[in-house]
């Protein structure tokens, strides 16, 4: 796929098949859903430096913060892209240096592997929806995850929705998110140090004593090989 399109998408370009490159194969209240390819171009016309990935069938592009309030503005109000609804807000935390993710057999399965990287970061990740057409994208936005410098403006004079959503991302992973009207923690205590979704936060927990004598101890002290056999 190029990454500088020639000519922009009209709202009259047909879905796609049912493939991985299709993100719906069932119309919207008013067209069908735009495929990946044209999502990706519409997009990329109006943001030539956006980078976009397709994995697993899913589509995201990749922003700077500093791009993040436009282009999101321009997709809920793009009458090919209209996505007028922000589904979900979240975040993910990749610490710096190496990592050794042990085998867990027991739990997902996935072998030991290892995972390194020179500066760590924080993806805030917006899940954009159209209900009119019925197609769907992510939009990520990178910040640092050093203190002071995870910052990324606030999207809630687009999306009411965000408000919680950016509160829940602030709490649990420390990304501050500048002109939020009420940026306060949603779930832990007010008092509370750190922010518990970082790899980066200390493993623990409470001793839990359950009926009939079951004792879970927490998980810093837990061999989740004793409790599976």
């Amino acid at each position: 796929m190029s990454d500088q399109p020639t000519t922009a998408t009209t709202a009259e370009t047909p879905a796609m098949p049912a493939t991985d490159h299709a993100p719906a194969t069932v119309r919207g209240t008013l067209g069908s859903p735009l495929s990946h390819e044209a999502l990706t171009l519409r997009i990329l016309d109006r943001f030539p430096t956006v980078r976009t990935d397709v994995h697993r069938g899913e589509l995201t592009f990749f922003v700077d913060p500093g791009e993040v309030v436009d282009l999101l503005t321009f997709c809920r109000d793009d009458d090919d892209l209209s996505c007028a609804l922000l589904a979900d807000l979240s975040g993910v935390h990749f610490p710096a240096g190496e990592h050794v993710v042990e085998r867990q057999a027991s739990t997902t399965g996935w072998p030991e592997h290892r995972v390194s990287r020179d500066v760590g970061v924080v993806e805030v990740l917006y899940v954009l929806r159209s209900i009119a057409r019925n197609h769907w994208f992510r939009v990520s936005v990178a910040v640092s995850d050093v203190e002071g410098e995870s910052t990324v403006p606030t999207v809630t004079h687009l999306f009411p929705t965000a408000n919680f959503h950016e509160r829940e991302v602030y709490d649990l992973f420390g990304v501050v998110f500048e002109g939020h009207p009420n940026l306060e923690r949603i779930l832990m205590p007010d008092d509370w140090l750190g922010h518990p979704q970082r790899k980066d936060y200390p493993l623990g927990g409470v001793d839990i004593t359950y009926k009939n004598d079951k004792f879970i101890p927490p998980p810093d002290e837990r061999d989740i090989r004793e409790i599976v056999e």
